[in-house]
């Protein structure tokens, strides 16, 4: 039961704001606010955001012991686990039990599909995006995911945000501040205030047609050096929505440790006969219900 909750927990943040064509359907445009403030030149924007931009991290492989913390309505519960991410192919996150070590629960995203595995029930989904209509109905794909992950600016559509990209963004230095507008989704990063900005704040916002609103926010801190960057060890990720039958409301805390850019590890999950391929949509919705 504690590992399906984390696992719904999980899910349902990262996967409950947005919209398929908002986030994946449409071209990227310059969509600037007119909020930004006159008195910022547009060499000094564009100064800030080679700045952010530059100060991301390069490994290809991020690698960490990882605490688990969630709340989510009543429910609150913590659990080790371990999070590896290699770059343009895998965000995986394992849940692990706590002393012995031993796998109980894992998720995966890559370019291509998403696979949700139950170790101690035996049973497994591997999906494409667009097969499960939970995720493709909230336009989520990998590289946003690996964007959220990473601690680096994102682009719906695309892979990585190039230079000439930075003129899609509006930002305002003098407030730490870069915001993008999209259609329904409105994006908001805030950074340290240094010559060297790192995002502390990423927040998603979607507005519905009905009137629901959406919001996952993002917020980074204690970073510690991996490779030649610094990559933060503390993340709050919080979801909150009125879209939903009953308002949610989800809370992960993740405490990271033992930080590296190991690559010494194998990127394809091999299931045994003794997993059961499920229904996508039906595993998917008994973990929501759990």
């Amino acid at each position: 039961m504690k590992n399906k909750i984390l696992l719904a927990a999980i899910i349902v943040m990262l996967t409950a704001c947005g919209s398929r064509k908002q986030m994946t359907g449409e071209p990227v445009t310059d969509a600037h606010p007119s909020g930004t403030p006159a008195a910022t030149s547009a060499a000094a924007r564009t100064a800030y955001l080679r700045h952010v931009t530059g100060n991301a991290v390069t490994t290809e492989n991020i690698v960490a012991g990882m605490s688990f913390s969630v709340k989510t309505g009543s429910k609150s519960l913590s659990a080790p686990g371990k999070i590896s991410m290699r770059r343009g192919e895998i965000i995986r996150l394992q849940v692990t039990v706590p002393i012995l070590g031993s796998e109980v629960a894992r998720i995966e995203f890559t370019p291509t599909h998403v696979l949700v595995v139950d170790r101690l029930h035996k049973e497994y989904v591997k999906a494409a995006y667009n097969d499960l209509d939970f995720l493709a109905d909230n336009g989520i794909d990998f590289y946003a995911l690996q964007d959220l992950f990473w601690n680096q600016l994102h682009l719906p559509g695309k892979k990585t945000v190039t230079e000439k990209d930075l003129a899609a963004f509006d930002a305002d230095p003098t407030q730490a501040a870069i915001v993008y507008h999209h259609g329904k989704m409105d994006y908001q990063w805030t950074t340290t205030a240094s010559d060297m900005p790192q995002i502390n704040t990423a927040e998603v916002t979607y507005r519905a047609s009905k009137g629901s609103t959406s919001t996952l926010r993002w917020q980074y801190g204690d970073f510690k050096a991996v490779g030649s960057k610094a990559y933060p060890v503390q993340q709050q990720i919080t979801f909150a929505t009125n879209a939903t039958a009953k308002p949610r409301h989800i809370e992960v805390d993740l405490q990271l440790s033992s930080l590296s850019d190991n690559s010494k590890w194998d990127t394809q999950t091999t299931l045994s006969a003794k997993y059961k391929p499920m229904n996508a949509e039906a595993l998917l919705k008994k973990i929501l219900a759990m």
